[in-house]
């Protein structure tokens, strides 16, 4: 927001330096982002009556003029421009000027005669695009004044970084009265001397409001005989600092409204309305209006529309139509000021990518009982600057009424959270600084809130508003007594000790996105069958590269290996802890389990002299998933072939818990590795913690006392068909020896010449514990006899001799 100083010291009798103003305001909230001299583009630019003007004797294109420059003197200046006659009052750029295009004047000689300046065009000045001679001023104007000042540009802007919730302050008048308060000055309002003639406004115009609940309130106003020119210089002065481009009276009077007011209004030519008779409603499905920008818009019915009998002829506080528009033949005016649902204009001008003064005032919430106050400003000022007569009364539709809010609290709860020690006649006097109504009720106050102050609606609002204008810098220094109140949960407790394991075997935490591109489940060759490939798309998605939500860690985690691999840093090992999202059938919310990730990629160790230059592999991977389940005390589980279309065969397995599948590790497939351009094996794992610390929360831990006897050692080696897995072997060990086995483990894998094809040799060392006393050999025999038949009978196993 732009701030005209001139025109905030018209409002309010400012008695400090624009300076400290901004940092008084910096320090109460309204932050000034900059100040900006109108003047400083002007500066060694003065005005300068034209006396001589002669043929230069060496060139036929210049001119060489005598410049009376007031108290700077006589200046010869030579020019080409054609428009100039003696006597004429020009800007006069003199030695040591940068122009506002950057062009630093100096004398020069052209053909042997010196030249003190230059004279200037409208663009050189920044007032025109296209210049075809010296700009000239218009009427009496002394040599010697400062361009800025016959330009009327000499006013000073305080550019405001307003936050959103502060929408007063998108108009003077709220600004000002926030300067008044902080400053504690008074605030006067600006003048407003309606004079009303002629016929009622009933008789000549209708409004009705089908959609309240898009438009609260609306009140309009006519003013006929208007006279369409320039608006006075003054008014486009305070237009361009506020970054408003003066047209003609009647649309620079509602946006000058609109500026001090914060109250954004719109003219209709009255004749161009059909039955003077204006709908305010719905849009119907697929309506079409031309805007005032020449673009023809479609609308849906969440849109609203201000129409009259035969369509529809403005955008609802975003824009007005071609069909209604004033123009240079318009005579009677229909002028608007309403109040809209703000939730409804931000929908509107987000669906028609239109951003306009108004629908940011419109979006942010104006002060709906400030619209007849504005509407008869605009009046008023068309009455004295268009030569308008305004009829007699208003239409103001308002169904019903928006009342100010009331908030109540204590001066105790006040200082409680302040720090303060501050009376009670000292915050109610902060509190009226604020225009705020105050009643007092033995210690309670209540304190009525204008409705063009929004932002306050609870106690600690208020007691925002009392350290604002007391002064944050007032406010003594305390540490404030804390405690911590509860813990972190078990799962998060759980996630802690992943991190710290994982940190400690050397991984390093990756964070990547959780939005991908559509085609991330067709990078990995998932199809349609595939749970991973069903994903949450955005409806309005920020760019095509985050369209939908991530249903696996793999896409990020493989990105985040082939952007390090383009560097040429090949020996990763990373780790990633975040969620995925599943859409979930007749949920409303998907499904957002916490998965863990892992890639690794490239050598073991780090390079050296006394180190092995051997790579990661599948049983790498798997060791992880090994460590943290046994340093985390995890229930056991099992592995089985994967089918994921990304993973290698043969070196892929899922995870198994209870039966459930919480996750999988494998090879990343080599197409894969091609696709991500990776260019060298990597491998993969990724568990689903939610479904893992479920299954967990389940098991009891058990104590088990140390061994009183000891454990017997066999080996079994065993000659078992291709298509036999070494873990349902092992399982099958457990299940037929009981509790007497304490351990299988499988120590070696062995497939060549002296196995027939098609088998493949399997060694597993088999620990045997009685708790109730020692075991014999000839137990221990007996048992492993009894587990040789019925592993032989069921696998077609043999002993490997």
């Amino acid at each position: 927001m732009r701030i005209s100083f001139e025109w905030l010291q018209e409002l309010v009798k400012i008695d400090i330096p624009i300076v400290e103003l901004a940092e008084r305001l910096t320090m109460a909230g309204i932050a000034v982002e900059e100040i900006e001299n109108q003047a400083a583009v002007y500066e060694g630019m003065v005005t300068g009556r034209v006396l001589s003007l002669e043929k230069h004797p060496q060139a036929d294109n210049l001119w060489v003029s005598q410049v009376d420059a007031g108290s700077y003197g006589k200046k010869q200046v030579i020019t080409a421009a054609r428009n100039l006659t003696i006597g004429d009052i020009i800007p006069l750029a003199l030695p040591g000027t940068t122009l506002p295009n950057g062009k630093t004047i100096t004398e020069a000689d052209f053909k042997g005669i010196a030249s003190q300046g230059m004279m200037c065009s409208g663009m050189e000045l920044g007032l025109e695009k296209e210049s075809t001679g010296i700009w000239v001023f218009a009427g009496s104007v002394e040599p010697g004044k400062p361009v800025a000042d016959v330009l009327g540009e000499n006013d000073r802007i305080l550019v405001l970084e307003l936050t959103a919730n502060r929408s007063d302050c998108l108009g003077m008048m709220g600004v000002a009265r926030e300067v008044a308060a902080i400053l504690d000055l008074e605030f006067h309002g600006s003048p407003c001397d309606l004079q009303e003639k002629g016929q009622d406004i009933h008789g000549i115009a209708q409004v009705k409001i089908q959609d309240p609940d898009l438009c609260p309130r609306y009140a309009a106003r006519v003013i006929r005989g208007v006279k369409i020119g320039p608006s006075p210089e003054w008014m486009q002065c305070r237009l361009k600092a506020a970054g408003v481009r003066p047209i003609n009276n009647i649309v620079d009077i509602t946006n000058y409204v609109m500026l001090e007011y914060n109250q954004p209004l719109h003219a209709f030519d009255l004749d161009r309305i059909a039955e003077q008779r204006i709908i305010v409603r719905r849009a119907k499905s697929n309506e079409k209006l031309v805007t005032l920008d020449e673009v023809e818009r479609n609308f849906t019915a969440e849109n609203l529309l201000i129409a009259d009998p035969s369509g529809g002829l403005c955008v609802a506080g975003v824009m007005g139509g071609c069909t209604s528009e004033v123009n240079d033949q318009t005579v009677n005016i229909f002028l608007e000021a309403a109040y809209f649902n703000p939730l409804s204009i931000r929908r509107t001008a987000k669906l028609l990518n239109m951003k306009t003064e108004a629908s940011i005032r419109f979006e942010r919430g104006i002060d709906p009982n400030g619209v007849v106050q504005a509407l008869n400003r605009a009046a008023y000022l068309m009455e004295k600057f268009a030569a308008g007569e305004v009829a007699k009364g208003y239409i103001d539709e308002y169904p019903q009424l928006i009342a100010p809010v009331t908030v109540s609290t204590t001066i105790d709860k006040i200082n409680g959270w302040l720090g303060t020690k501050l009376t009670q006649p000292e915050i109610i006097k902060l509190l009226k600084r604020l225009t705020f109504e105050v009643a007092e009720n033995q210690g309670a106050i209540a304190v009525k809130i204008p409705t063009y102050r929004r932002d306050i609606v609870h106690m600690a609002d208020l007691a925002e508003e009392v350290a604002r204008l007391h002064g944050y810098d007032q406010i003594p220094a305390t540490i404030p007594a804390s405690r911590q109140i509860g813990e972190r949960s078990l799962f998060q407790k759980m996630q802690q000790e992943y991190r710290r394991l994982l940190r400690g075997i050397g991984l390093s935490e990756i964070m990547t996105y959780s939005l991908y591109p559509k085609n991330a489940a067709t990078r990995l060759g998932l199809t349609e069958a595939d749970r991973d490939s069903r994903t949450v798309d955005l409806m309005v998605p920020l760019s095509e590269e985050q369209a939908v939500m991530r249903t696996n860690l793999v896409t990020g985690i493989l990105e985040t290996l082939a952007f390090n691999a383009k560097r040429r840093q090949t020996d990763l090992a990373v780790y990633e802890i975040a969620r995925v999202y599943w859409p979930e059938t007749g949920e409303v919310l998907p499904e957002e389990p916490l998965h863990l990730g892992i890639g690794l990629m490239g050598r073991v160790q780090d390079i050296g002299w006394n180190q092995n230059q051997l790579e990661v592999d599948f049983y790498d991977v798997k060791g992880i998933l090994e460590l943290i389940f046994a340093k985390l005390r995890l229930p056991g589980y099992t592995l089985q072939p994967s089918t994921k279309p990304f993973l290698h065969p043969g070196q892929a397995a899922d995870i198994y818990m209870n039966q459930r599948v919480i996750g999988f590790l494998g090879q990343i497939h080599p197409k894969t590795v091609q696709e991500f351009e990776l260019g060298k094996k990597a491998f993969i794992m990724e568990l689903d913690l939610a479904a893992l610390e479920a299954i967990r929360a389940m098991e009891t831990i058990k104590f088990e006392p140390l061994p009183k006897f000891p454990a017997v050692q066999r080996d079994l080696a065993l000659v078992a068909p291709m298509g036999i897995t070494a873990q349902s072997i092992m399982e099958r060990i457990k299940e037929i020896s009981g509790e007497l086995v304490e351990r299988v483990e499988l120590f070696d894998v062995y497939q060549g010449d002296q196995v027939p094809q098609g088998m493949r040799s399997l060694a597993f060392s088999i620990s045997y514990r009685s708790k109730e006393k020692t075991l014999n050999d000839n137990e221990v025999n007996q048992i492993q006899e009894q587990l040789l038949q019925k592993i032989r009978s069921e696998y077609g196993a043999t002993i490997r001799e």
